[in-house]
């Protein structure tokens, strides 16, 4: 691209006699910093990317370019690899979302046991001991096989576990049965098994209940109005459509409480400070979203590649050998790839942090009605990729407790926490410096 021209102003631009009026030009407009195109695949290099541009790869160059919003035409040259969109920039680097949503996966992996040494030769009974809690007695015979076992062992468990018995599973394979939870409670630190014989091995750590120990774990959520939680506001439409309707019943609350109440609520009867202070339900909801930048809690979590690292590098043996993910989002993150893409191959890309997806899920406006498409979900869909929608739920790679991460909540439009074992969408992020 060699018509990249620069103008004080929008005057300037327009009187610009020279410029070619057909081939492709890009120019920036000074005084309002913005950028003028015209043509189709309009490719530059990467200090002249914004919002909703498409990155691509320049395999003859061996560098990243972008394809300026509102020009892509697909398909492009086969020179060049489309790789995702841009979210964000700044003076050193162009930070790029996927274009696709890679598998959805769980914050932690499930705890599981393997048991073995079970023998059938004769009638008995045994129990098992999980923390303090032991199982009714075990009955088995010599028509019992693993397979049935298995389901004694199940139900037994299930009725000692008060709290989500449904997480904890028993399953037979060959000749060893392996017992699993699934859930965000108990964190397990015994497990016991009365049966003469039987090994015991406990193949991973608690990852669905126990905090990594790796990670920043200053948890608070601070919002515009003061007030702190697990949760705020973050994409502001889908947050006021929802909470004007499902809101709080609460009356004469504070300006700094935790709750949100509904619309009808909001008057001089029922909540008249909170009336008298915001005048109307929008400017109230305005103040119940997240206050970014922050000098203290989860929202100075920045670094999201670090928090990825740290978190795919943990491995267990599983039952089989095969070696799997503690931490399955983190790991599903940096391990999303495009092939043949150099420095956008599996490995260097990661899952966002809890700021990182706020900064993309606050200004996205898709799926709200009376909206137009937001650039970043505009350049998605130009390159064929999966807009991002205000009703997804997101996976960050911050931590907020030892059961649960924070996530992105569609239904709400709020950034939160929420139990580890759950299955949310990987939107993998990846970045590139600015030559």
């Amino acid at each position: 691209m060699k018509n990249i021209n620069n103008y004080a102003n929008l005057s300037a631009y327009n009187d610009d006699s020279n410029r070619p009026t057909n081939q492709n030009t890009v120019s920036l407009i000074k005084d309002t910093n913005s950028i003028l195109r015209k043509g189709v695949n309009v490719i530059v290099e990467g200090r002249y990317a914004g919002i909703g541009d498409t990155v691509v790869y320049d395999t003859v160059d061996l560098r990243p370019k972008v394809v300026k919003l509102d020009t892509l035409i697909l398909p492009l040259s086969s020179r060049y690899i489309v790789v995702g969109t841009v979210w964000r920039r700044d003076e050193k680097n162009v930070y790029v979302v996927s274009n696709q949503y890679a598998e959805s996966s769980q914050w932690g992996a499930p705890w599981r046991a393997k048991m073995s040494g079970f023998d059938f030769t004769s009638d008995g009974s045994f129990t098992i001991t999980i923390n303090s809690s032991t199982t009714a007695s075990i009955n088995y015979t010599t028509s019992d096989t693993l397979t049935t076992l298995a389901v004694k062992i199940q139900d037994a468990i299930q009725a000692i576990m008060t709290t989500h018995p449904a997480g904890w599973t028993a399953t037979a394979y060959g000749n060893y049965i392996v017992v699993q939870q699934n859930s965000y409670t108990p964190n397990v630190t015994n497990f016991m098994c009365s049966y003469a014989g039987v090994t015991i091995n406990v193949l991973t750590g608690n990852y669905q209940t126990a905090t990594t120990g790796l990670l920043k774990n200053d948890t608070r959520v601070f919002r515009i109005d003061g007030s702190v939680n697990y949760w705020a506001g973050c994409n502001y439409e889908k947050f006021l459509s929802y909470y004007s309707v499902n809101g709080s019943d609460a009356t004469n609350e504070t300006l700094t409480s935790p709750n949100v109440i509904r619309e009808s609520r909001f008057n001089a009867t029922d909540n008249p400070i909170l009336f008298n202070y915001y005048g109307t339900y929008r400017n109230y909801i305005a103040a119940k979203m997240t206050r970014y930048p922050y000098s203290k809690g989860i929202i100075t979590d920045y670094n999201g590649k670090g928090n990825t690292d740290k978190l795919a590098s943990v491995m267990f043996t599983d039952h089989d050998g095969a070696m799997k993910a503690a931490y399955p989002a983190a790991h599903t993150a940096k391990n999303f790839g495009i092939a043949n893409a150099d420095r956008f191959t599996p490995g260097s890309w990661w899952l966002p942090s809890a700021p990182e997806l706020y900064l993309i899920m606050r200004d996205v406006t898709y799926g709200l009605s009376g909206f137009s498409l937001d650039k970043l979900n505009k350049g998605i869909e130009a390159a064929g990729g999966a807009k991002i929608s205000a009703g997804h739920y997101i996976w960050t790679s911050s931590e907020y407790a030892g059961n649960s991460a924070f996530y992105y909540n569609g239904g709400y439009g709020s950034i939160g926490a929420y139990s580890k074992d759950s299955v949310y969408n990987v939107r993998p992020l990846s970045a590139f410096q600015i030559l």
